[in-house]
This record gives structure tokens, sequence and C-alpha cells, in this order.
């Protein structure tokens, strides 16, 4: 077994190390996209870029529900990759640098508290789908339909509108890609590839995982998956952060949690269809990311900045949330009673 555990683990590592490597040339060739097609700051921050370092996420829920049949584990990736993101990057980030990380007004008024609603509107999509589409198969149990997708892409919209409306106003500098447009588009199509097939290897390690050791293939997505999918993320977060860019190195984060929950988690939806979940399942990992968001609110609002020890307080938390994590899957902890 400890062999058989250390293949996988091994396997995983590998297929990490490529998601990461393969975001940093797609997010390269996103930038010089953008570049070669004048799109304004605005639509390149919140659609070009958070797909390419959200992209490890959309792809893992779409191979999970349309492919592997197991939607659960796509979402519950994408609640630990938020959970994470909103932990460990600002966490990490504040240690790799000297001082303390500043969070200004951006990001403290518009990226966090924009993100807090977001997700409030995911618990209230949960929430309408077991009370007006309860499935039968499971006790408390619910069918998120593509109709319900409607609230969190509009949601999306108005992200997007609110962020233009920063910036229209404002004449960006007249940059020359790197790259022509036909070899930016191959890089991003070569970097696609590469992603999707190694999370679809991270994907069938975490079912061996969930097998060899008795647990759900949820537990692992939103612990072992969801760290290896927002690698890129803690890396782009932590170079912006050593070049003292605070509010990058922020707002990076919340971005991409915005596009996991009002876009992934929808496309997710639209490939596989009408999808049940287990509400006591899902629930309590979203109430523990809003008790995460919250909390970095409040130490990032004292001061409007965070300090090496918040940076601790935060990685603290995470540690928290894996441990509970694995009290209540086996057995030892049940807040609540998981059917």
């Amino acid at each position: 077994m400890l062999a058989e555990l250390a293949y996988i683990l091994f396997i995983m590592a590998i297929a990490t190390t490529i998601v990461w490597k393969a975001c940093n040339y797609l997010e390269d060739a996103c930038h010089d996209l953008a570049l070669c097609y004048g799109l304004p700051d605005s639509v390149k921050g919140s659609t070009v870029m958070a797909i390419s370092s959200s992209f490890p996420e959309l792809v893992t829920i779409i191979l999970a529900a349309g492919i592997h049949g197991d939607f659960e584990l796509g979402l519950a990736t994408i609640i630990g990759s938020a959970v994470f993101n909103i932990l460990v990057i600002p966490g990490t980030s504040v240690l790799f640098r000297p001082g303390s990380l500043h969070a200004g007004r951006d990001v403290i008024y518009r990226e966090a508290q924009f993100y807090l609603i977001s997700v409030l509107i995911v618990m209230v999509t949960l929430s309408f789908a077991v009370i007006y589409q309860p499935s039968t198969e499971e006790p408390m149990s619910g069918t998120l339909s593509i109709s319900m997708m409607i609230l969190p892409l509009l949601f999306y919209v108005l992200y997007i509108y609110i962020q233009y409306q920063e910036v229209h106003d404002h004449k960006p500098e007249k940059n020359k890609p790197d790259a022509t447009a036909l070899k930016s588009w191959g890089k991003l199509i070569f970097s696609m590839v590469l992603v999707t097939m190694a999370v679809e290897v991270l994907i069938q390690m975490v079912i061996e995982l969930g097998e060899m050791f008795s647990t759900p293939s949820y537990f692992w997505g939103a612990t072992i998956l969801a760290a290896a999918t927002s690698i890129p993320d803690l890396f782009v977060s932590v170079k912006a952060a050593k070049r003292k860019c605070s509010t990058a190195s922020l707002t990076n984060a919340f971005g991409s949690n915005i596009f996991d929950l009002l876009v992934v988690l929808p496309a997710g939806v639209i490939v596989a269809g009408a999808v049940g979940f287990n509400y006591p399942r899902i629930m309590p990992m979203m109430m523990f990311l809003l008790f995460a968001t919250v909390t970095f609110l409040v130490l990032a609002r004292s001061g409007s900045e965070l300090t090496n020890n918040n940076g601790k307080i935060l990685l603290l938390i995470y540690v928290g949330f894996i441990i509970w994590m694995g009290m209540e899957y086996i057995g030892v902890a049940h807040p609540i009673e998981v059917y």
C-alpha cells in the first residue's frame, strides 16, 4: 500500500508541475493576445487573465462532471480552491515580502466585498436547488439545472461592467506584444492541451486515493486537487508581492475566485446538464469559505494592510480546514451529519 501511495503522490507531483508550467505559458499567451487585439484592461483582467489562472479549475469540473460523472468532485475542488486562494495566497504572499501587504480601497471595498457577495450568490443558488428541485436519490439533495446558472452568470456580467466603469476613461499604454497573434494562438492551444491532460491525471489519482482510503473522492478534491490546481495563482501572487505590487497580489486571488464561482461552476453544469449534489456534504465547505472570507476582510481592514502575523493566522486557519476535513470524513468528528 505504501508503494502504491508513493507512486500516486509522485505522479500527482509531476502533474502539478506540468499544470504550473503550462499555466505560465497560458498566461503569457493570453497577455499577448490581449495586446494583439487591443483589449481594454477591464476585459483583459476580468476575463482573459481570469481564464488563464482559473483554467485548471474549469477543466477539473468539466472532466469530473462530463467524463467521470462525479460533479461533486469538481464542485468540491472549486470550493477548496477558493478556500486555498483566500487563505494561503495572501498568507504566503505577505511572508515573502519585506513589511506588510497593503490592502487598498480597491481591494477592500470592491474586489473583496464583491467576492463575498459571489459566495453568497452560490450559497443561495445551491439552496434553491434543494428547495425547488430536490433529488429523490439521497436525503437533502438537490439538482442544479442550467436555468439556475443564470443568476451567477448575470452577476459576473455585472462584475465586468463595474470593472469597465472603473477604467473606461483610462488610456492604457500602447505596448507591442512579444509574439504574433498566430504564434500566441498556437501557444495558447498547446498550453490548454497540456493543462487538460495533467488535470485528467490528477483526477484519476484523486479517485484512486479515494478508493485506497475508502473516503469520498470529493474530500481529496477539496484538499489535494484544489491545492494542485491553485499553484499557478499562488506563484503569480507571490511574485507580485516580491515586486511590492500588493494590490495585484491580492486582486489576483479575488479575481480567480470570482471567476471560479460565477463562471466555472455554471460551465460544469452546462456541460453535464442537470447534476445532483448532496447539500449536507457541500454546504459546510461553503460555510467555511464564507468564514474564511470574513476573517480575511476583518484582518485586512485593520490598518488597511496584512502583517506577517495576519499571514500566519490565515495559514493556520487553512491548516484547521484540512484537519477538520480529515476528521469529518474519517468519522472522528461530525459537526453535521453527512448522509
